[in-house]
């Protein structure tokens, strides 16, 4: 399955019984959206962020330029980026944020769950496609897959009831996670040491 081809297999517009209208972005789109921003050459400045949000003809939320509408008919903000100091008064992107679903009532979970969960296997195969095989989450509740690029920035795409979100995280917001993740695993070692038996000199 191609991500042109990958569409057909969920309705992207459902009217459910309450009479409200269930959208799921078009795989094409959705993933299209998604390759500018990870493939877009890093690092990325807040200036090149928008640039890259106007060659996508969406629009920014009148007090929050960061806060995106996108063409993707979810009628509402549906996507963000956010920044992080990079060094005296200038910002670096460490991550994006799509949302892929449009909101519900919450009683309407329950009918719009199966589309999810078919629209969300789409999206997993067509960026399978794209960037090969990614690396499932560990979460039976929150299923999700994560690719990798060959310049470490990485894709996330994840379901949890009705929503799919894709996130996008940056190189250097990897690089930072790998090393904190790496901190509190030496400080979980430190703090693994068994205690002597009871009566022993434990030499402090």
């Amino acid at each position: 399955m191609t991500a042109s081809t990958a569409g057909a297999v969920f309705p992207t517009e459902t009217v459910l019984s309450d009479g409200s209208v269930f959208r799921v972005v078009p795989v094409e789109a959705g993933v299209r959206a998604i390759r500018a921003w990870v493939e877009h050459p890093w690092p990325m400045s807040p200036a090149q962020a928008l640039a890259l949000r106007d060659r996508l003809g969406w629009t920014s939320s009148p007090a929050k330029e960061w806060m995106f509408t996108t063409d993707h008919d979810l009628e509402e903000k549906d996507a963000s980026f956010t920044t992080v100091e990079a060094g005296g008064d200038t910002r670096t992107v460490v991550s994006f944020h799509l949302i892929l679903t449009s909101r519900i009532p919450k009683d309407m979970t329950n009918e719009a769950v199966p589309i999810t969960g078919r629209a969300f296997d789409a999206y997993v195969e067509a960026l399978t496609a794209v960037y090969g095989q990614g690396k499932r989450g560990k979460r039976k509740q929150h299923a999700s897959v994560t690719w990798t690029l060959p310049s470490d920035a990485s894709v996330r795409i994840g379901t949890v009831g009705w929503v799919i979100g894709a996130d996008i995280d940056s190189p250097a917001g990897n690089e930072a996670a790998r090393g904190e993740a790496q901190y509190f695993d030496e400080i979980a070692d430190e703090n693994d040491v068994p205690y002597p038996p009871d009566g022993a000199d434990s030499g402090r």
